[in-house]
């Protein structure tokens, strides 16, 4: 009995088109796309169906190729295993009796002992058709597009709104107008900042520095140094000078009064702090009895610390010194005329340009900005 070789040859016929059987015929695959059947509710995939042609009998060595690679046999030996396959193939249809060969299709005679085959349309040879297989669905009955496009719809009307309705409306929305009016205009909205967030990690060390700095030059513009003495004497007005210019008044023994007792002043003059740029103010305070003689209300002098400041555009700080005389070489070239300050933690900052305004500085800043997008600006002492 022959070998069946019927497995290699529908292996063959997944990758190829036409696979010749030496002698017998050809097995040759047609390709058709995917179908629907609109009646019976039919969907089918694209498929390559097996047809035969007798007449293709001339060996291509496909399939004898084939047959040795898988057995392992010389190609001598392999293709008489398919001679007598189609041999005995051959005897068995010319019995008279269809011969199935299984997913492939059936071989039989017709009335003129012709061989036919009829191949099996339940098997798809298309590998990209794997896993999809037809299947029916019932048709969509009563749905007729052309009576949906002719059909007139009716959209209801839009409805304008009542005469009552639009009052109310404007009952509501005429008293929220006229309060928004009357409140006051807050410009602070609108107001830039002079410190703003930016990207630097010291930006928060440099605004808590800052800010303490503020408050302490607040509290000793604030300060009032009040200088009081004895305008009876020579020698307290003398006291009253020295201690309005920050000199220490000692006491220099003791003061004869009018009746001839001696006596001590009633207070000494500690050492007070003032600048020369301060500016004095004059207040009327309590007189200051005499021990023997009732003196006149005496003038309490009071001297109010005035700071000046300067508005400088800080550019970065930084912690190495070479950097920051870098940046400086960088801003004197671009035609400012930078500085370094100290700041916080033994930072360096870096002044492109200082203004005696804020005004000015905040012009500089804009232009600066556009360079250095974390400049700000430092309120320092002149």
């Amino acid at each position: 009995m022959a070998r069946d070789i019927s497995e290699l040859i529908k292996e063959l016929l997944l990758k190829h088109d036409c696979v010749i059987i030496p002698g017998f015929g050809a097995f040759i695959g047609n390709y058709f796309p995917a179908r629907t059947d609109r009646k019976e509710g039919l969907f089918e995939p694209p498929s390559r169906k097996i047809t035969f042609n007798r007449h293709l009998t001339g060996n291509d060595g496909l399939l004898i190729g084939h047959v040795s690679a898988v057995t392992g046999t010389g190609y001598g030996e392999a293709r008489d295993i398919v001679n007598n396959w189609s041999g005995e193939l051959r005897c068995k249809i010319m019995t008279g009796n269809p011969v199935m060969i299984d997913h492939l299709g059936t071989f039989s005679l017709n009335y003129d002992r012709a061989i036919v085959f009829e191949p099996d349309l339940t098997v798809n040879y298309l590998l990209s058709s794997y896993g999809l297989s037809a299947y029916h669905r019932n048709p969509v009955s009563g749905f007729d597009v052309r009576k949906m496009a002719i059909e007139k719809r009716y959209a209801p009307a839009v409805s304008q709104p009542s005469m009552r309705s639009l009052l109310t409306r404007a009952a509501v929305i005429i008293p929220v107008l006229v309060a928004l009016a009357l409140v006051p205009f807050n410009d602070r909205i609108f107001r830039s900042n002079i410190e703003e967030s930016n990207l630097n990690p010291l930006a928060r060390a440099e605004l808590e520095f800052n800010r303490e700095q503020i408050d302490a030059d607040r509290s000793a513009a604030a300060a009032e140094v009040n200088i009081t003495g004895d305008t009876g004497t020579a020698e307290n007005t003398v006291n009253e000078m020295k201690a309005s210019l920050g000199l220490t008044v000692r006491d220099s023994g003791p003061v004869a009064s009018s009746a001839g007792a001696e006596t001590r002043p009633t207070r000494e003059a500690t050492t007070v702090p003032v600048k020369p740029a301060a500016t004095v103010e004059a207040s009327e305070t309590k007189a200051v009895p005499d021990t023997a003689v009732n003196r006149p209300p005496v003038k309490r002098t009071t001297a109010v610390v005035v700071e000046e400041y300067r508005f400088m555009v800080i550019i970065g700080s930084f912690r190495g010194e070479d950097n920051a005389l870098t940046m400086v070489e960088k801003l004197r070239r671009q035609g400012y005329d930078p500085e370094v300050a100290g700041g916080p933690d033994g930072f360096l900052r870096v002044s492109a340009q200082a203004f005696p305004t804020l005004d000015d500085a905040k012009v500089t800043l804009e232009k600066l900005r556009k360079e250095y997008p974390g400049a700000w600006v430092y309120k320092a002492r002149q």
